[in-house]
């Protein structure tokens, strides 16, 4: 790139398997014209790493070793500032709640813009408390700029966490078609079960994700649909009680869990039919990549679902919790092949018109023009959205 791209450091805790991590790599993998990238974590760990190296990465590491609460994070802020002085750094886009803490408080130390992502509802979780929360809050307020991947995540950053409307942006997450089709047309990591018709969930096995709805789901409509199989592909603390259960319902036959997978796009070209079941979402990446393989969905009616799940369009929406409400579905939608090819076909038309990796990566560079004051930023983004 020439020298007189504007240098813009992106920071990531790591690079886990997880939606804002795949999109940290998407954000990279096309980066915003006339803006160069630098790269900054907390820890040099994941799966995701070795894509960002290969895009030609090497990432420096700003290790907090555990808590925020330590004398070394004060240090770490330190020394981010020190290489956004070296690097003649003007923007600072964080990812996820430790980056965007460190991206404010480097952004006040050195005159530059701090752009804050938020990528859900800021529910509460394992490891994310109420102090947590009040922090996210504050910090959202007083960034230069928040970017959210959904609607519905910018209606809470404004509501509930007393952002300014126009300093809260909403930029989609982006897809790579051509890649995706590419690993897509791959082998599988490891078989699937044998089905006329798999349905599969793409998502960490935490309780936010709703997998006890779908499990109880599934045992409603064994025996209407004898010859489906449901599997879902992610790890996490929910999979003791997921076994469990499983066992005391006697889907042996019938539901499977994968553990993680770095192979989704092979594994949802190989399915028909997908679903999540979320408590809360942004805007979802395993949504966005089973309309990619042209698979009809059934998902909550939560968050930023509805953004990309047009009830009866390309799918249908059911109320969070309601095993029975998801049942009925599955049993509608799985019961009419033509209907299913005709809802994946148009999930696949609005990837390709609305979501494409171009999209995001336009609507980052009218962020980015837009922070530095070189562009409005309505008239910016509209033209990228």
């Amino acid at each position: 790139m020439p020298d007189a791209d504007i240098p813009v450091l992106h920071l990531v805790n790591r690079f886990w398997i997880g939606g804002a991590e795949r999109q940290f790599v998407e954000r990279l993998r096309l980066h915003p014209e006339g803006f160069r990238a630098v790269v900054g974590c907390l820890e040099a760990s994941g799966p995701m790493l070795e894509q960002v190296r290969a895009l030609g990465y090497e990432p420096i590491v700003f290790p907090l070793n555990g808590s925020m609460m330590k004398p070394n994070t004060a240090l770490q802020i330190a020394r981010i500032a020190a290489l956004v002085r070296k690097q003649g750094v003007k923007l600072i886009h964080a990812t996820d709640f430790n980056t965007n803490l460190l991206a404010l408080a480097v952004a006040r130390l050195t005159g530059t813009k701090a752009i804050v992502s938020r990528v859900d509802l800021g529910h509460l979780r394992s490891g994310f408390g109420k102090m947590h929360r009040e922090a996210e809050k504050l910090n959202a307020r007083f960034a230069d700029l928040v970017v959210a991947n959904a609607d519905a995540v910018r209606e809470v950053c404004i509501r509930d966490e007393g952002c300014k409307p126009e300093n809260v942006v909403v930029v989609r997450n982006g897809l790579d078609l051509a890649r995706f089709d590419s690993l897509a047309a791959q082998p599988l990591q490891a078989p699937l079960p044998e089905g006329e018709t798999v349905v599969a969930v793409i998502g960490n096995l935490w309780p936010v994700k709703g997998h006890r709805t779908f499990i109880e789901a599934v045992a409603l409509v064994k025996d209407r649909l004898p010859g489906v199989k449901f599997v879902c592909a992610g790890e996490g603390p929910e999979r003791e009680y997921l076994e469990n259960r499983i066992l005391e319902l006697g889907l042996q036959q019938s539901f499977f869990l994968l553990g993680h997978r770095l192979d989704v796009p092979a594994l949802l070209a190989r399915v028909q039919a997908g679903c999540l079941c979320s408590s809360a979402e942004g805007l979802s990446n395993a949504l966005m990549e089973a309309m990619a393989a042209r698979l009809p969905l059934i998902a909550t009616r939560v968050g930023g679902n509805p953004e990309l799940v047009r009830d009866g369009d390309n799918g249908f929406l059911v109320p969070y919790g309601d095993a029975r409400a998801l049942a009925g579905k599955l049993v509608a939608l799985l019961s009419d092949k033509q209907r299913m090819a005709a809802m994946g076909r148009r999930g696949r038309e609005r990837v390709e018109s609305e979501l494409s990796l171009q999209r995001m990566a336009d609507g980052h560079g009218a962020l980015y023009r837009r922070a530095l004051g070189r562009a409005p930023l309505v008239d910016a983004i509209a033209r990228a959205a």
